[in-house]
């Protein structure tokens, strides 16, 4: 294990060796342009269960993110800890790390069974009234699911792209008590495990510690907020868990589908069904036009061209003509400037097969910022 533990950071450099495990991990992105990464956070326990807040900046976190995975537990050397954020802490602790171009990362292979993996510090759903908006910590709590909704679509102030939300609501397990209606949005809304829960509950309750999520009023109704930042643990072994499930088996229900929430709130969208690259590789396009997949790869090479010019009327490649330039497109044939267009090609692979993959418009300037193309200006 590492030569000290949470507890004992001190402010300023740290050439001591911690042994930590990466409890979470998530993104936090510019909310109004989310292929701008702002900063990757971590939550990171150590053997005693000692918690800290950990971040990593720009241009670090691409190193760093290929380094550390979601419960993995590593030695870390030569970081900096300094006095903690003054809002949205996900935990209780005066200081925080920062990682730096110094930071070395050394994974722990023979981890002790007994290693904590999850931090919380729970508000009872009653007390949540008086946090609301409450900035200096992120909110935890717990409670039994009894209503899902589906995935829905709407644009929020100021976003220009529609965002995905899901809404699950949360008791106390009885009959009279408070409920809490935790909204995810983005990727946290689609990852959420619905049909699991949903089959599960017909024979037990499920229960969920929510971490990572920020109290919310709306019409006067208190709820909670989950972004980049949630995470959960279902039917977690853990004391407060067992204690809420023995007072919930006595008066049990399955989840209920809340299917007019959704529409209330927006356009219900489908949640793209997950496919290998073997499974669409060799699909008929003009059958498939309109049917989406989510796909799962790892990139292996983007090509070094990033666009093309355009032809104003049907998008289509065109080539010069004189001192001007026409369309390619036989049924187009139009004459004229063309207008520059992102356009990139990447070969990706999964475990089943590898693919080229092509992309256009604002989706390819989407990506190209993302993953820092060195021909972009």
């Amino acid at each position: 294990m590492g030569d000290i533990l949470i507890p004992s950071l001190m402010v300023g450099d740290c050439s001591h060796s911690l042994c930590v495990r990466v409890s979470r991990l998530w993104e936090f992105l510019d909310p109004q342009d989310d292929s701008r990464l702002l900063h990757t956070d971590l939550v990171l326990l150590d053997e005693e269960g000692n918690s800290i807040h950990a971040q990593v900046y720009p241009p670090l976190c691409q190193q760093f993110s290929a380094l550390l995975d979601e419960g993995g537990v590593y030695n870390l050397k030569y970081f900096l800890v300094r006095k903690a954020n003054r809002f949205y802490k996900p935990v209780e602790n005066c200081n925080m790390i920062s990682f730096t171009k110094w930071t070395t990362v050394e994974v722990v292979l023979q981890i002790p069974p007994a290693f904590p993996v999850c931090t919380y510090n729970l508000t009872p759903i009653e007390q949540l009234q008086p946090r609301v908006d409450h900035k200096e910590y992120f909110m935890d709590v717990l409670g039994v699911v009894s209503v899902i909704s589906h995935v829905s679509s709407l644009r929020t102030r100021g976003r220009q792209a529609e965002v995905m939300k899901r809404t699950v609501t949360i008791s106390n397990a009885r009959d009279t008590g408070p409920t809490v209606d935790v909204v995810l949005w983005g990727e946290r809304a689609t990852a959420f495990p619905v049909e699991h829960i949903h089959r599960d509950s017909g024979s037990s309750p499920q229960i969920i510690i929510f971490v990572g999520t920020l109290v919310r009023s709306y019409a006067d109704n208190v709820s909670l907020s989950g972004g980049s930042s949630c995470k959960w643990y279902i039917n977690a072994p853990v004391p407060e868990v067992n204690a809420l499930r023995t007072s919930a088996e006595t008066n049990h229900h399955p989840v209920i589908w809340d299917q007019g929430k959704a529409a209330a709130e927006g356009t219900v969208i489908a949640v793209p069904e997950h496919k290998k690259l073997k499974d669409i590789k060799y699909l008929r396009p003009f059958e498939n036009k309109k049917k989406e997949w989510l796909v799962i790869v790892k990139i292996l090479k983007i090509d070094r061209s990033w666009w093309y010019n355009a032809c104003k009327k049907c998008l289509r490649t065109t080539k010069p003509h004189g001192d001007t330039y026409k369309c390619t497109n036989s049924s187009c044939d139009s004459i004229g400037s063309p207008t520059p267009r992102y356009k990139i090609s990447l070969t990706a692979e999964d475990d089943t097969d590898t693919a080229e993959f092509i992309f256009f418009g604002r989706m390819a300037q989407r990506l190209i910022k993302k993953c820092g193309h060195p021909h972009l200006d």
